[in-house]
């Protein structure tokens, strides 16, 4: 699987080449993993697609028009009681998602940025459909170690044959959902990123709009929105280049995420990227799962040396996150701070995926999957998160 896995990665690196020399380029969407494949080591959705840059609106500027469109099959773990909402630390829901996705996007350049070849100002616009069929974990029936042991149960135990409940409104009936969603977005860009190292600034704020009309064609329904803005400042005091070949780099990075997620009827699959869990590193996806959330993320990244395109690098950081307003599609309240601090070991293929393993120690907050007082965890990663 390992070597697939890189022959792929390699095939990927040709096909960008060959598109950098036309008026397509290739556009990544978002990979993810199953846990219960080969550990969560190999991808199992993939979202990728081409941006057609050939149609300049703004001379010296970049118009692009993109589709995207992704398929597979991935692991959902929650922790909320699917009736009234309240925190599990114990036996959560867990359950198998066969998705697919599809994404239109328009995007127009503004300025020159200080980093040549770089416009100042992107504003961006896109549309996003997906189709999400929820089922029960192939692994039902067997026991998993989560704060205790506890079997993967089936759906129908978890949460009842015909669900109505507004915890998770993309499982209710058939546990089907159709959804289309809006974003728009503004991007100041200032950073020069390299493969090994950065150095700049760069903020954007995104907003996403998923209306009930539009996402109830099925049992399973959306209707919520959501606001980022992020920034990410890096500096690398050392540099080693010789005869053009990168020898070694340090860099400093440090970025500022805030998030403001609400709605009537917020869907799993919204919850995933916004939950304070997510976003503070060595914790678990799908909790600490308020409205809001603050994040800092401080990186060391020492890379190198590189061999045509691949590289090693070793990743120190330490994560700062602050969580509060009611847990999603709940009256009840949160008020969270997580801290953490760990290292990545990581092989980066052309700077597009950082394949390696992340042990992180929690210093503030729970572990939710191996209990309170289970400082240590360990994963494989795809990437650097941010």
């Amino acid at each position: 699987m390992k070597r697939k896995l890189i022959a792929l990665l390699l095939v990927m690196s040709a096909v960008l080449s060959g598109l950098a020399a036309s008026d397509l380029e290739f556009v990544f969407g978002g990979l993810d993993q199953h846990a219960e494949v080969i550990g969560g080591f190999l991808p199992t959705f993939l979202k990728a697609g081409a941006g057609y840059n050939g149609a300049s609106i703004i001379e010296g500027n970049k118009t692009q028009i993109s589709f995207l469109a992704g398929g597979g099959y991935s692991q959902r773990k929650v922790w909320q009681n699917p009736v009234d909402g309240d925190v599990i630390f114990e036996n959560p829901v867990i359950y198998d998602t066969i998705r697919a996705e599809w994404e239109l996007g328009l995007s127009q350049g503004f300025g020159q940025s200080l980093v040549p070849g770089k416009d100042l100002v992107t504003f961006s616009f896109a549309y996003i459909g997906r189709y999400e069929k929820n089922v029960d974990s192939f692994k039902e029936g067997e026991i998993r170690d989560n704060n205790g042991d506890w079997r993967i149960s089936s759906l129908d135990e978890y949460i009842g044959k015909d669900y109505q409940g507004d915890i998770y409104p993309d499982l209710r009936g058939s546990r089907e959902h159709l959804g289309t969603s809006f974003s728009a977005g503004l991007l100041v860009d200032l950073m020069d990123s390299q493969k090994m190292y950065d150095n700049g600034f760069e903020a954007s704020v995104e907003a996403l709009w998923a209306p009930l009309a539009l996402n109830k064609a099925l049992d399973g329904v959306a209707d919520y929105y959501s606001l980022t803005f992020n920034a990410v400042a890096a500096w690398a005091p050392f540099i080693s280049v010789e005869n053009g070949r990168h020898w070694f780099s340090l860099t400093f990075i440090d970025r500022v995420n805030v998030n403001w997620t609400d709605g009537d009827e917020v869907p799993v699959y919204a919850q995933y990227d916004v939950s304070l869990g997510r976003k503070v590193r060595g914790f678990t996806s799908w909790t600490y799962n308020t409205q809001f959330t603050a994040v800092n993320n401080f990186d060391i990244r020492l890379a190198g040396p590189s061999v045509a395109g691949i590289f090693p690098r070793i990743n120190l950081f330490f994560d700062i996150g602050y969580g509060c307003g009611n847990y999603f599609n709940t009256e009840t309240e949160g008020d969270n701070l997580l801290m953490s601090t760990g290292v990545q070991f990581t092989v980066s293929f052309f700077d597009f995926i950082d394949l390696g393993y992340q042990v992180a120690y929690l210093f503030k907050g729970d572990n939710f999957v191996s209990g309170p007082e289970a400082n240590v965890t360990g994963r494989f990663t795809f990437f650097l998160d941010f």
